[in-house]
């Protein structure tokens, strides 16, 4: 009987630790990329995955650029990037106002598991409904690293996508979970100190009529002194700009490059990271 108890607990036992391995092991080979300590890895939303110009970048840099941007991505997404990428590698963070106002349902959570990143999650107060929902969404492995980007095609106009106001929802109001998030993206970069990366983060532009909006929304202050918090993690942590060609449209829509306006921003910032010492918040407009 005792022998049929020990099989009987043994055996689901047995079977996690298997679904580990397998995991792990899968999930390695999906990303191996992230074991090239002399690249540079990228990590950001939709604005990121569209604004950057992966190609472009790795040529000015003259080394490996790859990117884990990806539209939708969300604070859980950015914790698991922190764990993935190597000691002592070289980092760039998009800064996305929209990650930390978007509504946390709507966040992208897709990118594996991380018990380190929940367990980060939980004690910044998500709910246990919240933590499974992600669990759920990462029972597979996932490939979240690549060296290609997907850019929007040149147009002379901008389109305006999603309405004027849906934008205007979203800046209505101070969101409540807005210092939650922006708690656990410092905890991130937190992770990436520790690491001793170097770290550059990038802030993408808006469209002159969503920086209207944003404008006259209480949201505007908030996610300034954030970026303030972010400065003060670091010793030597400066702000700069990058101005883009205003000759040629380089709006997607209201919130996305297109492919000149990628191209542009991919030239020159990384011009700048050839050049500049210590930790750069650029913010490109």
């Amino acid at each position: 009987m005792k022998r049929f108890i020990k099989k009987t607990l043994f055996f689901p036992f047995g079977l996690i630790i298997l679904y580990g391995i397998i995991y792990f092991c899968y999930n390695t080979y999906l990303n191996n990329k992230f074991s090239n300590q002399n690249a540079v890895f990228i990590w950001g939303d939709s604005q990121a995955y569209y604004g950057i110009d992966v190609k472009e970048l790795s040529n000015k840099l003259e080394k490996k650029v790859y990117t884990s941007a990806i539209p939708g991505a969300g604070i859980y997404d950015f914790l698991l990037f922190t764990e993935q990428v190597p000691e002592n590698s070289e980092v760039i963070v998009s800064v996305s106002k929209l990650v930390q106002i978007r509504r946390k349902e709507n966040d992208f959570n897709r990118t594996g598991l991380s018990f380190w990143a929940l367990k980060k999650m939980y004690n910044e107060d998500y709910s246990i409904n919240e933590i499974y929902s992600i669990i759920k969404l990462n029972i597979k492995p996932k490939r979240n690293i690549s060296e290609t980007s997907e850019l929007f095609a040149y147009s002379d106009s901008m389109e305006i996508g999603l309405p004027i106001s849906h934008f205007e929802d979203y800046y209505r109001e101070v969101p409540t979970f807005l210092e939650q998030k922006q708690d656990l993206y410092l905890i991130g970069i937190k992770n990436l100190i520790r690491k001793n990366c170097k770290v550059s983060f990038l802030e993408l532009p808006y469209h002159s009529k969503l920086v209207n909006i944003e404008s006259k929304s209480l949201i505007k202050k908030e996610t300034d002194v954030f970026k303030y918090k972010i400065g003060k993690l670091f010793n030597n942590f400066k702000m700069d700009t990058i101005s883009l060609n205003n000759n040629k449209n380089v709006f997607k829509d209201l919130s996305h490059l297109n492919s000149v306006g990628a191209k542009d921003l991919s030239n020159k910032l990384g011009t700048k990271m050839l050049v500049d010492e210590g930790t750069i918040l650029y913010t490109a407009q």
